[in-house]
C-alpha cells in the first residue's frame, strides 16, 4: 500500500517533523504515544523504539527497528504484531514550491493469509489521516 502528498515546505522542514519522532503526538491524532525514540537527527539502522496508534478505537503498541535511514531522505522500519509483519518506508522528495512525502507499507506472514489479516481500508484511512496531518504541521511551521 503506497500513499503521498504534496507539501507546500521545503524537504528540510517536512523531514524535520517526521525525524522528530517524540513529537509526533503532538501533531497526530492517529499516533497517541511514543517512547524510547532515538536522537531526532542520529537514528541508526537498528535503532528501536515504539508508539500506539489509534486502530478502531483502540491505542495498540507497536516496537520497531529501524531497517533504513538517509537523513532528509527515508526512513524505514520492521515490526511484527500478531504474526504479521509490516515494513514502512516514508520517503521525502523535493517537488516544485515543496516537497512529496510518501508512506509506503508491506505485509507479509507465514501464519496468516494477509487478505484476510489485513485491514486495508483501516491502515488506508490511518496512513492518509498521517499524512494530511503531517502536511498541515509542516506547513504551519515558519
Amino acid at each position: 500500500m503506497r500513499s503521498s502528498v504534496h507539501v507546500d515546505a521545503p524537504v528540510k522542514r517536512a523531514w524535520n517533523r517526521i525525524a522528530d519522532a517524540s513529537h509526533w503526538p503532538d501533531w497526530s491524532e492517529v499516533c497517541t504515544e511514543v517512547w524510547d525514540v532515538p536522537g531526532q537527527l542520529h537514528w541508526r539502522v537498528g535503532d528501536t523504539f515504539g508508539f500506539r496508534l489509534k486502530m478502531a478505537n483502540r491505542n495498540v503498541p507497536f516496537n520497531v527497528t529501524i531497517s533504513r535511514f538517509e537523513t532528509g531522505t527515508i526512513i524505514q522500519w520492521k515490526s511484527t504484531k500478531f504474526s504479521v509483519t509490516a515494513v514502512r518506508s516514508i520517503v521525502v522528495t523535493e517537488e516544485d514550491k515543496g516537497c512529496r512525502i510518501t508512506d509506503s507499507k508491506h505485509f507479509t506472514s507465514s501464519v496468516l493469509p494477509i487478505r484476510v489479516a489485513y485491514p486495508k481500508r483501516l491502515i488506508r484511512r490511518m496512513t492518509e489521516s498521517w499524512l494530511m496531518e503531517l502536511k498541515r504541521e509542516s506547513e504551519s511551521i515558519s
